[in-house]
């Protein structure tokens, strides 16, 4: 009985500390945009997005050097060159929105890269298309059209380019999905950072400026930031339930909007807020389905 009780305190700590990091993360991704959105002012975007990776490259290396290389090693280079590509562009088009768009909008154009993907893998992974799923995918378009208010003059081109951002990062989550079947998590971090600085350099160099010592400790910050958001995820994923900490990680809806309004003085828009709200709750919808389904799955095997 006591050990019993030992192992659910235990799963519970965990659990809570899970909860505890994916909240955590939510604040670090926020304080990475603002970081980046302040950068954004004065340095041009790709320029960001090279030195962003570089020094993510640079502080990982004593690391990788301490593991002897384990954990980092590549079996499908072919699928991390075209996955570092992707995000070199998603990361282009997300700089590139930062300092053009409210923090808390580009959060939340954001959380359409999860109803991109799930569409993504019901059209080229062969995954179930079940009525469900389109129901579901359906509301998320909705939410996502009041996030993005198209009139007849157009989209904003700072929330192009995080519609830009957030299609690339879908393609990113399903090549990561292919990739993770043979090769270790930290491989893909690793390879995500060395092929971003290998493809954003040259038109880097198009764009080089060099940053002041604010500016250079800004981007160190940031790289920093970026690294610690990368654990602090991993490790919520490690102790808790995926199903369980999915719903939470939009939270950080709330944090961008209130570093937003802080830093920025970005007043939260309602139309942001609602339509955040109903794509949260078709992901949200989505992930505990597909939970359930993978349950029904095992218990008949």
């Amino acid at each position: 009985m006591i050990k019993n009780k030992n192992n659910y305190v235990g799963k519970y700590s965990n659990i809570l500390i899970g909860v505890i990091l994916v909240i955590l993360s939510g604040f670090l991704l926020s304080i990475n945009g603002a970081i980046g959105k302040y950068l954004g002012q004065d340095l041009h975007p790709f320029f960001i997005t090279f030195i962003r990776a570089f020094m993510m490259v640079f502080l990982l290396l004593p690391w990788i050097f301490r593991r002897g290389g384990v954990g980092v090693r590549m079996r499908r280079p072919g699928l991390h060159l075209i996955n570092g590509f992707f995000f070199t562009l998603a990361l282009f088009g997300w700089f590139w929105a930062l300092p053009r768009i409210p923090l808390d909008l580009n959060t939340a154009v954001g959380f359409t890269t999860p109803i991109f993907a799930v569409l993504g893998a019901i059209i080229f992974l062969g995954e179930k298309s079940e009525p469900w799923r389109w129901g579901a995918l359906v509301v998320g378009i909705v939410g996502a059209l009041i996030i993005i208010r198209p009139t007849v003059y157009g989209i904003p081109p700072g929330v192009l380019a995080a519609i830009f951002s957030a299609l690339c990062f879908a393609i990113t989550k399903l090549l990561t999905k292919v990739i993770t079947k043979s090769d270790a998590p930290e491989s893909i971090v690793f390879s995500q950072a060395f092929w971003v600085t290998v493809f954003a350099f040259p038109v880097a160099v198009y764009f080089w400026e060099n940053p002041n010592l604010e500016q250079f400790l800004w981007i160190i910050g940031l790289s920093v930031v970026t690294i610690m958001n990368h654990f602090a995820i991993t490790w919520a994923i490690k102790l808790s339930d995926i199903g369980m900490i999915e719903p939470i990680t939009f939270t950080r809806l709330i944090w961008a909007a209130v570093v937003g309004f802080v830093i920025f003085g970005d007043e939260p828009s309602v139309y942001t807020l609602i339509g955040g709200l109903i794509v949260i709750s078709s992901v949200v919808y989505i992930t505990r389905r597909e939970r359930k389904e993978q349950r029904l799955v095992h218990l008949n095997q």
